[in-house]
């Protein structure tokens, strides 16, 4: 029984050092745009049946349960918490924020000549988006946002002239809105047009869509998400950004009631490990 406490003890500890770095990255990244939080689950390691056989009449007759020990818990997963983050708003035409569900759907710069799949597209709900030299809507890594016929976004005067001249240019801080479901419109009455819409979409089952770093998400492999585009549920709001989702206050009480886990178990190590010591030299003495 000395080893079986030592045990449970030791897989709490490991389990509590899981669930601190995952609320340590939570708060690292509480200023990180359109960031989401991360939960931790957690199974215990065996759940073991415990018997009474002090009473047993014969070897065969069945023992007595006394209830059930667990060996302790270990981490089962960590799983992403896609609720709504504070707007932040920034002022900017060309930031743009999502509120409600659904991800901006973005493909890789270095493999803009590809067909648009799975490999070489992600999405994001990191809405700090600029214009390139040839006036492709872009996010901060230079990748490209696409609309919903799955093209690149080219906000200019005309769009059927192929040439990046300073004449096709349009002034985004002023001739340019975004409407709530993601339609691009040129509002300078001299060439006032309607452009691209933002493609919006969403998941059916989010438990299958993983993170890959900077605020964006992939399916995982081999699974199924049900990706789906959207045309309601959702709002766009230009000139603001979406915050992080995490309360800086909740992970700080998680830290220290992890702390003082840790610290009880840590004792429960050492008490068991001092028993433990103490049955090995009466063992000694006694042979």
């Amino acid at each position: 029984m000395i080893t079986r406490g030592l045990e449970s003890a030791t897989n709490g500890m490991k389990a509590l050092i899981d669930y601190q770095d995952v609320v340590a990255n939570n708060i690292a990244n509480v200023n990180t745009t359109s960031f989401k939080r991360t939960n931790i689950a957690f199974k215990n390691v065996m759940d073991m049946v415990i018997a009474d056989k002090s009473d047993m009449k014969s070897p065969s007759a069945p023992a007595r349960e006394m209830g059930i020990l667990s060996a302790g818990p270990m981490t089962d997963r960590t799983y992403l918490d896609f609720s709504q983050g504070t707007l932040i708003q920034t002022g900017k035409s060309l930031d743009i924020a999502i509120e409600g569900s659904g991800f901006f759907k973005i493909k890789e710069q270095s493999k803009i000549n590809e067909p648009t799949n799975e490999t070489n597209t992600y999405y994001s709900r990191n809405g700090s988006f600029h214009l390139t030299e040839d006036y492709y809507l872009v996010n901060n890594l230079g990748d490209y946002v696409l609309d919903d016929q799955n093209r690149r976004i080219r906000i200019v005067r005309d769009p059927e002239d192929p040439e990046n001249n300073i004449d096709n240019r349009v002034d985004v801080n002023k001739d340019i809105t975004i409407s709530q479901n993601g339609i691009i419109n040129v509002t300078n009455p001299d060439y006032q047009r309607t452009l691209q819409t933002i493609q919006i979409v969403d998941f059916d089952n989010l438990e299958n869509v993983g993170p890959i770093g900077d605020s964006r998400y992939r399916v995982l492999e081999g699974r199924d998400a049900g990706m789906y585009r959207k045309t309601r549920g959702f709002t766009l709001n230009q000139g603001a950004l979406e915050g992080a989702n995490v309360n800086t206050v909740h992970e700080m009480i998680h830290t220290i009631s992890i702390s003082r886990a840790y610290e009880t178990l840590a004792t429960m190590v050492r008490t068991q490990g001092e028993s433990l010591s103490t049955a090995i030299e009466l063992g000694k003495i006694k042979g």
